[in-house]
């Protein structure tokens, strides 16, 4: 046998039979005019592209790690999922991504002895051929990862991240990763040991210690729409336990969305876990344990 005969064959990869999908000679047509010329084949054309690139989507987003999202919680308690540069770099290949006419590291002097490297370059899409040109990355020598570096290995690492920063912006437009809903990573990670309890928490859920906080504890807030505020009825959000300037510690609890408005409404999150448990049976009513004068 050949080498192709000789190849093994994933099953479920096997698309049921379309001939628009198939190898053909000439041109493939990219406009609307090239489309409309075909007529009715334009149809089985326009799905079969759609086809591809929503298998090449989901087969992106299951290469990746939950460590690769950073999730983003807006006011109004939708999350989204931003693929980081690192996340970026193992989904390049899938889409045929190029980069090319990379230019020099700039250096740009901050305060305090601080600088940033900007760098540019272009990309294009071997799949859908799209192109796009001077894109910037760039990255600074007072980001998280610079940390306890300085001199030559702190110049390497802010260069070299900068340069991952425009590989990754180029890749994430390219390929139309940016922001994705979190259902759709589920989703792409349904059968895996993966889940959105693992990725990075960024802005929305709280402060960065409080973040880093309810990343330790292991706790999933993502999709927890939480208790409402019990003095406006407002949607609530989710603080992590830590401790105030004052040294005094506080534990996780819910804030009201109202609090610039002035509403200080505001619930323990020991006590709305254990409502949750008695709403569900498994756990007796919250306020029948307590004793008189321990109600707030």
């Amino acid at each position: 046998m050949d080498n192709e005969q000789n190849q093994t064959i994933d099953p479920e990869m096997i698309e049921p039979h379309n001939e628009a999908i198939e190898k053909r000679n000439g041109p493939i047509p990219v406009t609307l005019a090239e489309l409309a010329a075909m007529k009715g084949e334009a149809l089985e054309i326009v799905e079969a592209r759609i086809q591809v690139l929503e298998t090449l989507r989901k087969a992106a987003i299951r290469a990746t790690h939950p460590a690769d999202w950073l999730l983003f919680r807006s006011p109004d308690q939708n999350v989204t999922a931003y693929l980081q540069d690192c996340g970026a770099d193992r989904v390049r290949d899938l889409y045929g991504i190029e980069i090319y006419d990379v230019s020099i590291p700039q250096k740009i002097s901050g305060m305090n002895g601080g600088f940033t490297y900007i760098i540019q370059g272009s990309g294009r899409c071997k799949l859908t051929k799209q192109i796009l040109e001077n894109v910037e990355g760039g990255r600074s020598s007072t980001d998280d990862f610079c940390q306890g570096k300085a001199g030559a290995e702190l110049e390497l690492s802010v260069r070299k991240a900068a340069r991952a920063n425009l590989d990754g912006n180029i890749t994430r437009e390219l390929a139309g990763l940016k922001n994705i809903p979190v259902q759709e990573l589920e989703a792409s990670w349904a059968g895996t040991n993966k889940n959105i309890s693992k990725c990075r928490l960024g802005p929305g859920f709280g402060s960065q210690k409080e973040r880093q906080g309810a990343q330790v504890q292991g706790g999933d807030q993502t999709n927890d729409p939480g208790p409402k505020c019990p003095v406006c009825d407002a949607k609530m959000f989710f603080h992590a336990a830590g401790t105030k300037k004052n040294g005094q510690k506080y534990p996780a609890f819910w804030g009201c969305s109202r609090w610039k408005e002035g509403c200080k409404g505001a619930i323990q999150d020991s006590d709305y876990q254990q409502s949750k448990r008695y709403a569900e049976g498994s756990d007796p009513d919250p306020m029948t344990e307590r004793e008189p004068g321990e109600e707030g």
